[in-house]
């Protein structure tokens, strides 16, 4: 009986208290549970930029993209340049290499037949080309029952130079059954890869590896800003939406940039998924040449103060190497 009584009290709050009282260390508090934060990746310039014309890196840098996002279990999309199929005695093999991603369970989109820009190609040219470059796209989509939807990616993510413009180009794709795909974080990757391919042709493996830290290490920057941003936009973190390339640096990257997002507290999530939040159905009322994030376009419309020149840049030996080595011509896809 004694014992039982003394059980009973051993385990009563009235105890536990009198030996908190005197002077028992009470249990630490626990550690805040990380934000709950998404984003969804997508990849520009499939089959690969730049380089396209090499079909065996083609085929190894997705394989390797591709692999690795099926690992994890990583929803994506990738943005097609359907220019870049239409190669003499290797068409097939490079819609296999698109095929690969559909049979992995990610998705596709059209990004024009030639990487045009709306901010200097006329209206019914560019149109043009959206038509040309969703041919292989919609019947590959159509025969693996991917998406219900067609999401289409402005090169360059100019979107128009003028108001009329980038409203009757709006109009045209929702005819066509498009749906713009945004992005919020950009990380001038394609600066990165052509220092780190420039590395890598050197055979200059020490120069590669301070390129690659370097992009991590801005991707990092940059995601920070545009969580900040999208805080003092929206009140909150809104589900981001990440715009890489597909080439040579993420086929080397692409798994640490998943892990620092992840340590960030993101979970993976698709497309369609990050649309979903309401965030995305606020105007974008953004118009000019440039193609900044739809943070900052968003921010025109909502009337508050620009921050695009607050956007974090790639570190300054960075860009002095990258005007250095496309000067006089710049040729680079970003």
């Amino acid at each position: 009986m004694i014992c039982r009584a003394l059980a009973r009290l051993a385990l009563s709050p009235l105890l536990l208290l009198l030996l908190s009282a005197a002077g028992e260390p009470s249990p630490a508090p626990a550690s805040p549970p990380p934000p709950a934060r998404t984003i969804a990746i997508t990849l520009d310039d499939l089959p690969l930029a730049p380089n396209a014309d090499d079909l065996a890196a083609v085929r190894r840098v997705n394989e390797t993209l591709v692999g690795l996002l099926a690992r994890r279990r990583v929803p994506a999309i990738g943005f097609v340049n359907e220019g870049k199929l239409q190669v003499p005695g290797e068409r097939d093999a490079r819609i296999a290499v698109l095929e690969r991603w559909l049979d992995a369970g990610l998705s596709l989109g059209n990004h024009t037949f030639s990487h045009l820009s709306l901010r200097d190609t006329p209206l019914a040219a560019y149109e043009d080309d959206v038509i040309h470059g969703e041919v292989i796209t919609r019947q590959l989509l159509a025969r693996h029952g991917v998406s219900p939807t067609l999401y289409f990616r402005h090169p360059y993510t100019a979107t128009g130079p003028t108001p009329e413009v980038k409203a009757a180009f709006e109009g045209f794709l929702r005819a066509r059954g498009y749906a713009v795909a945004p992005f919020t974080v950009e990380n001038a990757d394609y600066i990165f890869n052509r220092l780190y391919i420039e590395a890598l042709a050197r055979q200059d493996a020490t120069e590669a590896a301070r390129v690659r830290a370097a992009y991590l290490d801005h991707q990092d920057a940059v995601m920070k800003f545009c969580e900040g941003l999208s805080r003092e936009t929206f009140g909150r973190e809104i589900p981001q939406i990440l715009l890489i390339h597909d080439n040579e640096l993420n086929a080397s990257a692409l798994g640490e940039l998943l892990d620092r997002l992840e340590a960030r507290g993101y979970a993976f999530v698709s497309l369609d998924e990050a649309l979903r939040d309401a965030a995305y159905r606020t105007p974008d009322r953004y118009v000019g040449r440039s193609g900044p994030s739809w943070l900052h376009r968003w921010r025109v419309g909502l009337g508050l103060p620009s921050r695009l020149r607050d956007e974090p840049d790639p570190p300054p030996w960075v860009l002095d190497r990258y005007r250095a080595v496309t000067a006089p011509s710049r040729t680079e896809i970003p």
